[in-house]
């Protein structure tokens, strides 16, 4: 399994104009590869320029909706540039749930870009975040409408396993009801707050399904802790060795 970092785990130094700082942080923290976020202000050839010399390569970007639906042409332009063969999208804006229909129409919405993805070389997964499983409507929580309402040829999950345990979720469990619409696992920087999980066994669970990338994240900036992001970086590595 292939271990790399989400950028936004580094964007304090995004945000103060330090592109190619974050990038060497990324670099030197052992990553085979990094996701890119809000990216689309930036020529794709710099960042593929940048990526390059640091030896690493993009495996995700993370989109909104809107530009799924209203520009995949650009989307798929620019992440071809990138080499970026994983199309996220990362988040519903709170006017695009809170009803069954809304969650309905984005699944739809999402299926309908998975297929013009697919059919021009890439993968298509959804990135949860919490509210996927706090929104329930006639028993059925937000990802599983989402799940049961698209095609699993089409639509993968990149699946943010530390938002589980405050819904009593088993993430190893979780990760096997998913198979193999779970294409990528996602996991907080270790020693960095918030709910415990075991990734342990998820990251096995993962493995025996043949997921090919591990991508940490550190949520809990202000300022980035590079030694944590490492740390983790190098958990996860010897994780997957000794499974």
């Amino acid at each position: 399994m292939k271990v790399g970092v989400q950028f936004y785990s580094f964007k304090p130094e995004i945000d103060a104009g330090g592109f190619d700082k974050a990038l060497d942080m990324a670099a030197r923290c052992g990553v085979e590869g990094v996701e890119l976020f809000n990216m689309y202000d930036i020529p794709a050839i710099k960042y593929r320029k940048a990526l390059n010399e640091a030896g690493v390569v993009c495996y995700g970007t993370h989109n909104l909706l809107a530009p799924l639906v209203n520009d995949l042409d650009h989307v798929m332009e620019y992440n071809y540039a990138l080499g970026n063969p994983m199309i996220v999208c990362c988040f519903l804006l709170p006017d695009e749930r809170g009803t069954k229909d809304k969650w309905l129409y984005a699944a739809e919405s999402m299926n309908k870009a998975a297929a013009i993805l697919k059919h021009n070389g890439f993968e298509f997964s959804y990135h949860n975040h919490d509210f996927e499983f706090g929104e329930v409507f006639d028993g059925e929580c937000g990802l599983d409408i989402l799940l049961n309402n698209t095609d699993p040829h089409l639509f993968g999950i990149q699946l943010h396993i530390g938002q589980l345990s405050k819904f009593g979720l088993d993430q190893a469990e979780y990760v096997k009801k998913l198979g193999r619409r779970l294409k990528v696992l996602h996991v907080h920087t270790f020693g960095m707050g918030g709910a415990p999980y075991d990734s342990a066994s998820a990251i096995k669970a993962a493995k025996d399904l043949d997921v090919e990338w591990a991508i940490v994240e550190n949520v809990f900036q202000a300022p980035t802790d590079i030694c944590a992001v490492k740390a983790s970086v190098g958990t996860i590595r010897d994780l997957t060795r000794g499974l």
